[in-house]
């Protein structure tokens, strides 16, 4: 295993100390696995302040849990004393560690057998749980007692289907039978650690949702719902989870906003179901249930509040497939005020959806194109925002006199008129325009 420098220094610090430390955890099963390595921590037999005095630069990041962060050549790196650990009435940290002096015993605390690798360059790999095994076979298993570990950190049932869903592995049978049957407990984890989670899994492999719909439960039941409610209709073959995680999968570049949209985009369709006398199904008013749903459940994972009305947005219009025109335009840009950026995370929602249609959708993908190049093509040629116009909201006072509360309607007046007159977006025509409004008001 190449190292770096740093980390050889670090070391050789603790060997020439009579310490040990080894390389541990993600970065071991990352080399053996030849993925990129991004961090490297440590775990060692010295004390936190035994490690504290042989670097001169520390920082005692988790000094109650013995881990310290050493410094070493602009780089920073986590080092963790030997610990057990005892009693986790918050279903998530330790209530009690107790330093230990094997190596073995740490690694047996860890929660997935591929975690559970160190290696030193002069010593090689330790492994006492079988993880090399597990990564030759591509399976996350629980360490000891399934149930045991998830009931310490439940925290960790996510991180299973994390890193099912990075790795392209299966979760070993026992491991995901203590998953469902101690799914609850999923309630106790702050909902800030498990939405990056969940990006990560919506980023490399969506299809995984399936299997975690239990761990899900507490703030998207929804999706348990999409399962059963199937769609008889011209433009779907699947039930309606499927369509959503399908459409997870053609998002041509993972972005974030976008992704929740689609997860959410149709959670509104079991409760909006009608079939016809023909056996064919609607879903007649969905987007707005689906919206009304999105917003209950950016809010409860606690989003930033503009990623909150973004999704919200994008769930709520996702269905609106229409032939282009300055009416589309305006409505989108000016009315709704979308930003270029939501523009685009607008198209990626409506490609990704378009596309787990079945064949029947090949017009409304024509129709998104069209409106993609459409709009290309406009916002170079008008004005979409305040931003664009030619004057702003000193050159309305000083030219026209009017008092401060009224600038605001007279920028958008001229918004609106430079927006179907794009030749007329200059300060003369402008202000012109504006004064003749003026005094004909």
């Amino acid at each position: 295993m190449q190292i770096p420098s740093y980390i050889q220094t670090i070391l050789d610090t603790f060997e020439k100390a009579g310490y040990e430390s080894y390389l541990v955890g993600g970065c071991v099963r990352d080399f053996l696995l030849s993925r990129p390595i991004h961090d490297y921590d440590l775990c060692t037999n010295a004390l936190p302040i035994q490690v504290q005095s042989l670097f001169s630069h520390t920082i005692p990041t988790g000094i109650l849990h013995g881990t310290i962060t050493i410094l070493e050549a602009g780089q920073s790196v986590e080092c963790t004393t030997y610990r057990k650990e005892k009693g986790y009435s918050d279903n998530r940290h330790p209530d009690h560690i107790d330093y230990v002096s094997s190596l073995s015993e740490d690694l047996l605390r860890r929660d997935f057998t591929i975690n559970a690798l160190a290696y030193h360059p002069k010593k090689g790999i330790v492994d006492v749980t079988g993880g090399q095994k597990d990564l030759h076979d591509h399976i996350i298993r629980a360490i000891g007692d399934p149930s045991l570990r998830f009931q310490e950190d439940a925290l960790r049932m996510i991180r299973a289907h994390r890193f099912a869903a990075v790795l392209h592995f299966q979760i070993e049978e026992k491991t995901r039978e203590a998953i469902h049957e101690n799914a609850d407990l999923i309630k106790n984890v702050a909902v800030e650690r498990i939405v990056p989670e969940l990006d990560l899994i919506l980023k490399t492999d969506p299809i995984q949702i399936r299997n975690m719909l239990d761990l899900l439960e507490p703030w998207i039941p929804e999706l348990k719902e999409c399962v059963s409610c199937s769609q008889h209709s011209i433009y779907h073959t699947t039930n309606v989870l499927d369509h959503t995680l399908q459409a997870l999968q053609y998002l041509p570049t993972y972005d974030q906003e976008a992704a929740w949209a689609l997860l959410l985009h149709d959670l509104g369709k079991p409760s909006t179901k009608t079939t016809d006398t023909h056996g064919l199904d609607h879903f007649k008013g969905h987007p707005k249930v689906s919206a009304q749903i999105a917003r209950r459940v950016v809010k409860a994972l606690k989003m930033p509040k503009k990623t909150q009305k973004m999704i919200e947005t994008l769930v709520l219009y996702h269905d609106d497939v229409r032939a282009p025109s300055l009416k589309w335009l305006y409505k989108y840009r000016i009315q709704l005020g979308m930003s270029d950026e939501w523009i685009h995370k607008f198209f990626l929602v409506q490609y990704g959806d378009i596309m787990a249609h079945s064949q029947k959708g090949q017009k409304r993908l024509d129709l998104l194109k069209e409106t993609v190049v459409f709009y290309e093509k406009e916002k170079k040629e008008r004005p979409l925002s305040l931003k664009d116009l030619a004057i702003n909201g000193n050159d309305i006072k000083n030219a026209l006199g009017v008092l401060d509360h009224q600038i605001g309607n007279l920028l958008k007046e001229a918004l609106d008129h430079a927006f179907y007159h794009p030749e007329k977006n200059n300060r003369t025509d402008l202000l012109t325009y504006l004064e003749r409004r003026n005094h004909s008001s």
